[in-house]
């Protein structure tokens, strides 16, 4: 009976690593300014994405996010044409024009790939892809940065993109609640 519960135990150790292993984002060089006493009353979300139905699709379900955890927010791209969104007179003027007291932008920094070894009935390879994005957020009221951190995310093969993108936001979101940002 003890070598039972120690084989589950063991068992149960080794599925959790794995499944903190497997998680799709990774956050790193997570900054906050500790100063910052939040939450914000609105956000202001950006994403530089070049891909226009990409950014749309992003800001759509990050404004979302926010929004079912009672943070107001409003995206970007109807009122902010591509090239605007890495102007930040651009960005100041639209944050003050629909009452936005912080801006989010998420920034792709790139991709990059590693070749995995499938075994199994095809005995091919296949190749994981990993995204790397930036999240800076500023405080419009004081104008400055109140928290950065930059991310890899796996993108999933033969996963439809808005699942990946829904995961990310969910990591994004989880990370900022626990920054304390809101």
């Amino acid at each position: 009976m003890r070598a039972l519960r120690v084989s589950l135990l063991f068992t149960a150790s080794v599925m959790l690593i794995h499944f903190i292993a497997c998680a799709p984002t990774k956050f790193s060089a997570i900054w906050k300014d500790e100063t910052y006493h939040g939450p914000p009353e609105k956000i202001l979300v950006i994403s530089t994405f070049q891909n226009p139905a990409n950014r749309r699709l992003f800001e759509d379900e990050l404004a979302k996010a926010l929004k079912d955890r009672r943070i107001d927010a409003v995206v970007s791209y109807p009122v902010m044409p591509d090239p605007a969104v890495s102007d930040k007179d651009a960005i100041a003027v639209q944050a003050k024009a629909v009452g936005a007291d912080a801006v989010l932008i998420n920034r792709s920094l790139g991709t990059r790939t590693d070749e995995a070894t499938v075994i199994g009935v095809y005995g091919g390879g296949n190749v994981d892809l990993f995204i790397s994005t930036k999240t800076d957020v500023f405080d419009m009221k004081l104008n400055r940065l109140i928290l950065s951190a930059s991310a890899e995310t796996w993108i999933r093969q033969g996963e439809p993109y808005s699942n990946q993108v829904q995961s990310y936001v969910k990591d994004l979101v989880n990370m900022l609640s626990q920054q304390a940002l809101f």
